[in-house]
């Protein structure tokens, strides 16, 4: 289990995004082998239950919330990733976040670069009227996308129970 540190949002992965966790990873969002997100699930699952467990009650969780995939991604993919992993976890699942407006490829930007990039550029598409949301993503580098997730599902009502991903980049320094 992988915990990222956030002050904002609590943040839980169920690996590590290195070795086969990460060729795995690549695989579904670079090749387009989405028959790999199922040996995936059991990680998010594991994350989902840490997240759960870590609380002093039993959280409830009323919707899964997957981060919203860019126009450019999407294009590129034909497929969205965190919906596919979301759509595994039993829970009901809203797509409910967007973004305001177009954003850079975080993959190249350090962390205060992406959480420059990101701020502001989600919003939530429905009134949560207090519903206890989870934030799925695929994977967490630095807490920024989950963050700006949370920040703009808090704004529009819903209760942020946390963020999970399969897998979690190592913090380096």
């Amino acid at each position: 289990m992988v915990r990222p540190r956030s002050d904002a949002v609590a943040l839980r992965a169920g690996l590590a995004y290195d070795g086969v966790a990460a060729a795995v990873l690549r695989a579904v969002k670079e090749d387009g082998q989405t028959s790999l997100i199922r040996p995936l699930r059991p990680a998010l699952e594991a994350a989902v239950d840490d997240l759960s467990a870590g609380a002093s009650a039993p959280r409830r969780i009323d919707v899964v919330v997957p981060v919203p995939t860019t126009r450019a991604a999407f294009r590129r993919r034909g497929f969205r990733v965190p919906e596919l992993l979301a759509r595994g976890t039993g829970i009901p699942m809203l797509r409910g976040l967007s973004y305001t407006r177009r954003v850079r490829d975080q993959r190249t930007l350090g962390v205060r670069e992406r959480r420059s990039n990101l701020g502001g550029g989600l919003i939530a598409t429905r009134d949560g009227d207090g519903m206890a949301a989870l934030i799925v993503d695929d994977v967490i580098t630095t807490g920024a996308t989950c963050e700006e997730a949370a920040r703009a599902l808090r704004a529009a009502g819903f209760q942020v129970v946390g963020a999970v991903a399969v897998a979690a980049t190592r913090r380096r320094g």
